[in-house]
């Protein structure tokens, strides 16, 4: 059903959108006046916000708030799930990246199967209800790393997230370039190069690739050095990491 045959809906309470995507690709999310929950069953998205980039990678959601703009894109393929919620409901954890528990996830599946949730259906209710609870109670996966709002600084970060293991050039010194970015960032050029290497190493994990991969994929000369830093940035290990994010097959056959 299209999100305007729900919108249409009289006492809509979650309304939802599935989109299978089989490659890399922009997402157009329009700002809306719902609050809206973005869930990656597979594959991982990339969604940006105000200064802020947010790595989504499989069995994890965001929350994004009412009217906020929200660029997307997929980093291969990937199954989105989002949710739209009406007014009534309070999502206490926008722009938090959260873990997806099963109860969840299976909350998620049955609101794509049975939606939209509509007021006066019992069953749709509980199931909005639960989900509220449920997001609102849900673990926390520290995936997301502050952008620079200067149009150069934003090629310069594209070209490294394209390729990690070569500086990109930006034509300003690394002397503007790190005070630029301690500005911008509220982090030193170093620190914010280190989490976005941790954050391709968790995309490429996320994708299906071994902790040996990732740690090519994500610019680091030896698999023990990312390891050590994954740990140091998300607290465990890429190998515990990718046995979390690895899908359930049966999930959303």
């Amino acid at each position: 059903m299209s999100l305007t045959r729900q919108h249409a809906l009289p006492d809509v309470l979650v309304r939802f959108w599935s989109l299978d995507h089989h490659r890399a690709e922009e997402i157009f999310w329009p700002a809306s006046p719902w609050a809206k929950l973005v869930f990656a069953a597979r594959g991982t998205v990339r969604v940006e916000t105000a200064n802020r980039m947010h790595v989504l990678p499989c069995n994890r959601a965001l929350v994004v708030p009412v009217d906020a703009a929200h660029p997307a894109r997929t980093l291969g393929p990937a199954e989105v799930r989002t949710l739209y919620f009406a007014s009534p409901f309070r999502l206490d954890r926008s722009l938090s990246i959260l873990t997806v528990r099963p109860l969840l996830r299976e909350l998620i599946r049955e609101t794509c199967t049975v939606g939209p949730l509509v007021r006066g259906n019992p069953h749709h209710e509980a199931l909005a209800h639960l989900l509220e609870f449920e997001i609102n109670s849900a673990g926390e996966l520290p995936t997301s790393i502050p952008t620079p709002s200067s149009p150069w600084l934003k090629k310069w970060v594209e070209a490294f997230f394209a390729d990690p293991t070569q500086r990109p050039e930006s034509g300003f010194s690394r002397r503007t370039l790190e005070r630029h970015f301690i500005a911008e960032t509220g982090l030193t050029l170093g620190q914010w190069c280190q989490q976005a290497r941790g954050l391709l190493g968790l995309q490429a994990l996320s994708s299906g690739s071994t902790v040996q991969e990732a740690a090519v994929t994500a610019g680091f000369e030896t698999t023990s050095g990312f390891i050590q830093s994954f740990r140091r940035q998300f607290g465990t290990t890429p190998g515990k990491a990718f046995v979390e994010m690895k899908p359930e097959d049966s999930a959303y056959q």
